[in-house]
C-alpha cells in the first residue's frame, strides 16, 4: 500500500506501543542504512519477500497492485537474477501484499490487500518455486479465502486489510493491518479446498500499537518477526501458535521509510525492503 495511505489514516489511531504487562521495554531506535537496491527490472513497489527454499542466495519478491502478476528473483544485493520478472500464468494482481514459502518449495502469493475492508473474498495463489531463470512460473492453484468475522455491511470496519503472511507447521497464517485501532488479528488457513471459499480461523487479536506491514518466521520456526510502520517485533519462546503469549523484543526503526517486506536470511538475520524506494536493509538480531 502506497505511502499516502499512511498519512490518510495515521490520524485515526494512536501509534503508541501497547502497555500490556507482557510487553518487554522497547530497545533504543535502530538507524538503518541501505545495503542494496532493487532495480527497475524488478518493479517499483516491492510488497512481499521470502527466501527461496530451493535455490541458494535467491529471494522471491512480488510487487503491489498496478504491477504484473509476476515473481521477482533477487540476489541479496537486490539484483534481478534473471534480469526480468517471471509471469505467473492465470493469476491477477488485484492487491498482492505478502509472500510465504513452505519447506517443500511451495510459494504462497497472498492477494489479500483490502485497504477499505470492502473485499469479501480474497485469494492465495499456491505454486512450485520456478527456476530463477525461467520464462514462466507454473500455473498456480487458487485458494479463495474469507474472514469469519467480516460482515456484509455498506460501512465496514477497517480491520480486514492484510500485508503479512507466513508458514508455520505447514499452515498459512495471516496477520491483519487494522486501520481502525492499530491492533493486529492472527488468522490461520486450516483448509485448502480449491472448489469453495475457505473460511479462515481466528486465533487471537493483539494490541500491537501500529500497522502491521510484513512478517516472517525463522528457519527453525522459533522466532516470528513482525513489522509495523514504526517497529520490528521479535516474538519467541511461544508455545504452538500462541505467538503473542511468549516473549517479545521490540526494536523501533528509523531512517528506512515505509518498510513492507521482511525475510529471514538465517536464524538471526533479516532482510528488509522499503516500498517507497525499493531499498534493501539488513538487521542482525542480538538474542
Amino acid at each position: 500500500m502506497r505511502l499516502f495511505f499512511f498519512f490518510l489514516f495515521a490520524a485515526l489511531v494512536n501509534f503508541a506501543l501497547p502497555g500490556s504487562a507482557d510487553m518487554v521495554p522497547a530497545d533504543e531506535p535502530l538507524s538503518l542504512e541501505p545495503v542494496g537496491h532493487v532495480g527497475k527490472s524488478g518493479g517499483q513497489e516491492i510488497s512481499g519477500l521470502v527466501k527461496s527454499r530451493l535455490h541458494n542466495n535467491v529471494f522471491w519478491a512480488i510487487n503491489d497492485s498496478g504491477h504484473p502478476a509476476a515473481l521477482v528473483p533477487l540476489n541479496p544485493q537486490g539484483d534481478v537474477v534473471s534480469g526480468r520478472m517471471i509471469p505467473v500464468p492465470g493469476a491477477r494482481n488485484i492487491d498482492w501484499e505478502s509472500l510465504a514459502a513452505d519447506r517443500s518449495g511451495k510459494l504462497y502469493i497472498c492477494d489479500v490487500g483490502n485497504n477499505f475492508s470492502r473485499r469479501k473474498e480474497l485469494q492465495i495463489y499456491v505454486l512450485d518455486e520456478p527456476s530463477p531463470d525461467s520464462s514462466s512460473a507454473s500455473r498456480p492453484e487458487v485458494l479463495r479465502i474469507r474472514y469469519p468475522d467480516q460482515q456484509n455491511t455498506s460501512a465496514p470496519k477497517l480491520i480486514h486489510d492484510c500485508e503479512a503472511a507466513f508458514i508455520y507447521r505447514k499452515k498459512l497464517y495471516l496477520l491483519t493491518k487494522r486501520l481502525s485501532d492499530a491492533a493486529t488479528a492472527l488468522y490461520r488457513l486450516d483448509s485448502g479446498n480449491i472448489n469453495t471459499v475457505n473460511t479462515l480461523t481466528h486465533i487471537t487479536t493483539y494490541p500491537i500499537g501500529g500497522y502491521v506491514t510484513g512478517a516472517d518466521i525463522s528457519p527453525d520456526q522459533k522466532m516470528l518477526a513482525v513489522l509495523t510502520y514504526q517497529s520490528l517485533w521479535i516474538l519467541y519462546d511461544f508455545k504452538n501458535d500462541d505467538f503473542f503469549t511468549g516473549k517479545k523484543k521490540v526494536i523501533p526503526l528509523k531512517g528506512a521509510g515505509q518498510i513492507e517486506s521482511i525475510a529471514f536470511t538465517s536464524a538471526g538475520n533479516l532482510m528488509l525492503i522499503n516500498e517507497s524506494d525499493n531499498e534493501i536493509f539488513t538487521v542482525s538480531l542480538d538474542m
